[in-house]
C-alpha cells in the first residue's frame, strides 16, 4: 500500500515528472508497473477526498495501462528484437518535452522575478523653452571655422637646390649662336616650356649675355616672341647699316 501526499500538480506529465524522480528511476527505462500503479492510488486519493479528477489524469491512466498490458504481452521468438518499437517510447518522448517546456519556463519566471525587482523612474516633463538664434556675418563664421581646425605646424622655409644654373645656360646659348647668321627664338632655348626654373634660368642667363654686349635681343612688339642675336651678327648688321 503506497502513502500518498497529495500536491498540486499541473497535469498528469508533472505527476509522472514527481514519481520518476522521486524513486530516481532512469527516464530512459521506466518499470511502467510500478509507475503505473503509484499513478492509480494517487488517482484514487484524489476520488477519496472528494477532488475534480481531471479528463487529462484518466487519459494518462488509461495510457499506462495499454504500455503495461503492451509489456506483459509474450513477444513473437521469430521477430528480431532489435525492429520491435518499445511501447514506452512514446511516454519517454512526452516526458523529455515536458522536463525541456518545464525548465524554460522556470528561467522565464526567474527573469520575471528579477524584472519585478527593478523600478523605472517616470521621464522628467520638459520645460519648453524658446532660443533665439543670433546671426553672424559669414566672416566671423569662418573666423569660427579656422579655430575649429587644428593648426598646421610650422615648417620651415627650404630653398630648392638650383637645377639650371645660369652660367651653364650662358655656355649654351653661345654655343648655339655660334657661327649662326640668323636670330634664335628664345622659347627654342628652352627644352621644357612647364619648367619654370628653367625658364627663369635661361632668362636670367639671357640678361646676363645683354649686360656684357655678347647677344642682342629683338623684339617686333610688346609681348612678341623675342629673338636673340649673336655678336658677329650684330656687327655684320650694323656694317651694312653703314
Amino acid at each position: 500500500m503506497y502513502e500518498i501526499k497529495l500536491a498540486d500538480f499541473q497535469g498528469p506529465l508533472d505527476l509522472l515528472i514527481h514519481l520518476i524522480e522521486k524513486d530516481k528511476i532512469d527516464i530512459y527505462d521506466i518499470p511502467i508497473a510500478s509507475v503505473t500503479e503509484q499513478y492509480i492510488a494517487y488517482l484514487n486519493a484524489m476520488q477519496e477526498y472528494d477532488l475534480d479528477v481531471a479528463s487529462e489524469f484518466l487519459l494518462m491512466a488509461a495510457l499506462l495501462l495499454q504500455i503495461k498490458s503492451r509489456m506483459l504481452l509474450p513477444r513473437d521468438p521469430e521477430e528480431d528484437e532489435e525492429e520491435e518499437a518499445d511501447p514506452r517510447q512514446m511516454l519517454v518522448d512526452m516526458l523529455v518535452e515536458y522536463q525541456k517546456t518545464k525548465r524554460q519556463a522556470a528561467a522565464l519566471r526567474e527573469c520575471l522575478q528579477e524584472a519585478s525587482l527593478q523600478m523605472a523612474r517616470r521621464p522628467l516633463p520638459l520645460t519648453k523653452k524658446y532660443m533665439k538664434v543670433k546671426r553672424y556675418a559669414l566672416a566671423d563664421l569662418l573666423r569660427a571655422l579656422t579655430n575649429l581646425l587644428p593648426a598646421r605646424p610650422e615648417e620651415e622655409p627650404v630653398i630648392p637646390r638650383q637645377e639650371f644654373p645660369v652660367q651653364e645656360k650662358m655656355e649654351a646659348i653661345r654655343e648655339q649662336l655660334a657661327g649662326r647668321t640668323k636670330p634664335l627664338a628664345f622659347r627654342k632655348l628652352i627644352r621644357n616650356p612647364r619648367s619654370y626654373s628653367e625658364t627663369i634660368s635661361v632668362f636670367l642667363a639671357v640678361l646676363e649675355l645683354l649686360r656684357l654686349k655678347e647677344i642682342g635681343l629683338v623684339q617686333e612688339a610688346p609681348f612678341a616672341p623675342m629673338y636673340l642675336t649673336s655678336k658677329e651678327e650684330r656687327h655684320h648688321g650694323t656694317d651694312e647699316n653703314r
